[in-house]
């Protein structure tokens, strides 16, 4: 259902004219911009903790949740608003984990933790570019690299919360699908950073 919205919003953002930046133009975010400049390690610590609970990660938490609600898992956690709360916290707590893992990662192979969204003006490059940036991303000279803060964040975290989980999830292949899943959820974020102005001006919600 999650993935079904993201991609709703992908398909309305195709219908507008610009796409992207406007054709033409210097961009306006990323490296390649004017006014680019990269983040001292303090900047970056201030930078995730500001952006630790943005809506996004707070929804999908919560649509995590659900879901996990529905399956009813894990099980030993039972049914009704206590259990949900609880599922909701476990979330909350892994994408908590997830970042305090990325940020000393980030401080020591200087990444960029920004999301740029693309300068591409057709549909396909900026879906393209937005899954791209899950695992290769700019670096503190303005070059890419690979997204080591992301793989280590994702499956790091997903080791962490599953021992809060009920003994039969302390396994490799729990911990796998997990950070698996957390991977796949950063694209639907990503996707969400790229297209969310596009719908907000097409909506009229923003200049």
């Amino acid at each position: 259902m999650l993935f079904a919205l993201i991609v709703s919003g992908a398909m309305l953002a195709q219908s507008l004219p610009s796409g992207g930046a406007p054709a033409g133009s210097a961009p306006t975010t990323g490296p390649q911009s004017p006014q680019w400049s990269s983040l001292s390690i303090k900047q970056k610590l201030i930078y995730d903790a500001r952006h630790m609970f943005d809506i996004d990660h707070v929804f999908l938490a919560g649509v995590g949740a659900a879901f996990d609600q529905e399956r009813a898992e894990p099980g030993e956690w039972g049914e009704g608003w206590g259990p949900f709360a609880e599922r909701y916290a476990s979330h909350l707590g892994q994408y908590a984990v997830q970042q305090s893992i990325e940020f000393p990662v980030q401080a020591i192979d200087r990444e960029d933790p920004r999301y740029f969204r693309s300068s591409r003006t057709s549909f396909g490059g900026r879906v393209g570019d937005a899954f791209l940036h899950t695992i290769w991303r700019h670096d503190d000279s303005g070059g890419m690299m690979p997204a080591y803060s992301e793989f280590f964040g994702d499956y790091g975290a997903a080791a962490v919360s599953r021992r809060w989980w009920p003994e039969r999830f302390h396994t490799k292949s729990a911990i796998f699908f997990t950070g698996s899943d957390t991977l796949l959820i950063d694209v639907g974020i990503n996707l969400f950073h790229e297209f969310a102005p596009d719908i907000k001006r097409r909506l009229h919600l923003s200049r």
